[in-house]
């Protein structure tokens, strides 16, 4: 394990972790953030307007004077949310995660080193395990490029993986996400600024990334994402006629018609698993054991 980064010497780093009814997985996510080897953090909570127990879950933490929970009743959406959590800010730098996702313990660390050390880097992702509802690792998130920097990488899903980007702080501030991008505003951002700043990412996994089967919702979810991706799509090749263009949105289309095949045999699970790669019998077994002591501090 890294040595920790003393506080003093350390620069602040925010992270936001919006939620919606998350209370079946809360509880890892907060204390994955508490686990931290880096202890000079922010973390700002965010409901969106959940009907679960999940705002009960997070006011336990409150006595922890670096955790703030906002909640106004209402649902706005992922990227409002977002928004508001980089307007309230403090960091040096702003990380993602989701309520349902697990930090490696040296995640924070790790980010802030290389962003201390590569100074014109402005936004730094990493792989990642994918988990299941059981918090078992089931195989690994990847980028296919560590220094993705063309619309092409985008729009090929080589860009960065959401939920692992550490950010310079006055990036995000200039660089906010679309409120009408629903579930593809990642994409809509890294395709309106990858061509003007610097991108890049760890090649190792510093995230559990949960890949949840949610019945019918989980077509919903993805038939509206292929929506979203046209649009951005459309949006980007709009002044030319590209193969690539064509290229992507057929794909568009033949990956919802799949979709909408396999959950209609109610077989979305098999498409949920192949976004994950194989890993070795080994590289299970060092996954599993720094996320077993997660899990278990979380009890």
């Amino acid at each position: 394990m890294c040595k920790t980064t003393s506080k003093r010497n350390a620069e602040l780093v925010t992270v936001g972790l919006p939620f919606y009814n998350a209370d079946k997985y809360i509880d890892y996510a907060i204390k994955s953030v508490i686990s931290q080897s880096y202890d000079n953090w922010e973390l700002i909570l965010m409901d969106d307007g959940s009907t679960d127990r999940s705002v009960e879950i997070a006011k336990k933490y409150l006595s922890d004077s670096r955790i703030k929970l906002i909640t106004d009743g209402e649902n706005r959406g992922l990227p409002f949310r977002l928004n508001q959590q980089i307007a309230l800010a403090n960091g040096k730098y702003f990380a993602r995660m989701d309520a349902d996702d697990i930090m490696h313990p040296e995640r924070i660390e790790r980010q802030v080193q290389y962003l201390e050390i590569n100074e014109h880097i402005d936004v730094v992702g990493t792989y990642a395990y994918s988990i299941d509802s059981k918090n078992n690792v089931c195989g690994l998130l990847k980028t296919s490029t560590v220094f993705p920097n063309t619309l092409n990488d985008v729009f090929t899903y080589r860009c960065l993986i959401h939920v692992s980007v550490m950010a310079k702080l006055n990036w995000y501030k200039s660089n906010l996400y679309d409120k009408e991008e629903i579930r593809v505003e990642d994409i809509g951002l890294w395709a309106r600024t990858i061509m003007t700043y610097k991108f890049a990412n760890l090649d190792i996994p510093l995230m559990f990334v949960r890949d949840v089967v949610a019945g019918s919702s989980v077509l919903k979810k993805y038939l509206l994402s292929m929506k979203g991706l046209r649009k951005i799509i459309r949006k980007y090749f709009s002044k030319f006629s590209s193969p690539l263009k064509w290229k992507l949105m057929l794909e568009t289309y033949l990956k919802s018609f799949v979709y909408i095949v396999f959950c209609t045999l109610h077989k979305e699970d098999i498409l949920i698993r192949r976004r994950s790669l194989f890993i070795s019998d080994n590289e299970v077994q060092n996954g599993s054991e720094i996320l077993k002591k997660l899990v278990q501090n979380a009890k």
